[in-house]
């Protein structure tokens, strides 16, 4: 089952169009539109297939916006791939009351948590034969439970709208991204990423994420560069302090952010901003190593502003907040 959308993206498609504006969320620059070029797209669908070992036996739920590369990537899969795709409007929960055969779907970090906590939503999606989780960080504890899952195979992704969806892939319970086709990275000064390989048309695409490598050349996202707090001289991944906080008290994702308050003494204070109406963790109680990321002080909102795709928006809420 298509959208109209879905069906006139597709008839264009088959009709030989070349390229596709996608707005862009700034992952390497200032948001705004990417035009996808029909070789690159082709040329990403092939890796992806090969790298998930995708049959003729296969189909795509889509349930992401098509207006995002993550959605429109799924319509071209379905047709590089020649498989059937079901396409749904974008939920919390995209499979509640689900009753398809789809074995492939992506969802977001949150997508994921709503399915997890609804028991019928939980059996649908264990029926997929392939996951795919991005656009976020995945829970700590919720990693947890599906790492113990022999069936589906759950990947976390990492791409952007400028690598035509994802290059690297890392399977849950894997320390680290892997690519999925050849590249070149390295790391900027400031810690971020940079790659070129085909999908960039061996141009290097300058990213806004902190990465680090290990040994095997497999590599973690510590965050964004801006939002990294300079407390003290120390820099603190806002990322990684949150996930630390989620793992410990299970506070839901996108009721709760960190972020650096001005501070006379250390410059930037590390603070926690929860969303009014939420129970804050106690921040005591959780194993913060070093000591010195636990957040210094807790922030009630009364409302977060959110992307099309349901990231808080960091900055405007906080001048929101200190307005």
């Amino acid at each position: 089952m298509l959208t109209s959308e879905a069906e006139n993206i597709i008839r264009h498609w088959r009709s030989g169009q070349t390229e596709y504006p996608v707005s862009s969320s700034g992952t390497t620059g200032e948001p705004g539109t990417f035009l996808l070029k029909r070789n690159l797209i082709e040329l990403s669908c092939r890796i992806t297939g090969e790298a998930l070992s995708i049959t003729p036996e296969d189909r795509i739920h889509c349930c992401l916006p098509l207006t995002k590369v993550g959605g429109l990537m799924q319509l071209f899969r379905s047709e590089v791939w020649g498989v059937p795709i079901d396409v749904a409007e974008p939920t919390a929960n995209p499979l509640l009351n689900y009753s398809g055969t789809a074995t492939i779907i992506s969802l977001t970090p949150m997508q994921l948590s709503h399915i997890w906590a609804d028991e019928n939503s939980r059996k649908s999606l264990l029926k997929f034969r392939i996951v795919l989780l991005g656009g976020a960080g995945i829970p700590a504890s919720l990693e947890k439970e599906i790492t113990a899952l022999e069936k589906p195979s759950f990947y976390h992704t990492y791409g952007m709208t400028e690598t035509y969806s994802h290059v690297a892939l890392r399977r849950i319970g894997e320390p680290g991204f892997r690519f999925i086709l050849p590249t070149k990275a390295s790391l900027e000064e400031n810690g971020c990423l940079q790659i070129s390989n085909a999908i960039t048309e061996n141009r290097v695409l300058q990213t806004n994420d902190v990465a680090l490598f290990a040994k095997d050349c497999s590599f973690t996202i510590l965050g964004r560069a801006d939002n990294v707090i300079n407390s003290g001289g120390i820099k603190i991944a806002a990322e990684a302090v949150e996930s630390v906080i989620q793992a410990y008290s299970g506070v839901t994702e996108g009721t709760f952010f960190c972020a650096g308050l001005p501070d006379d003494v250390l410059g930037e204070k590390l603070v926690l901003v929860v969303l009014q109406g939420i129970a804050a963790p106690d921040l005591q109680k959780i194993p913060f190593e070093p000591s010195y990321l636990r957040p210094k002080a807790i922030i009630t909102a009364e409302k977060f502003l959110y992307t099309e795709t349901n990231k808080i928006r960091r900055k405007d809420t906080m001048a929101l907040i200190c307005s």
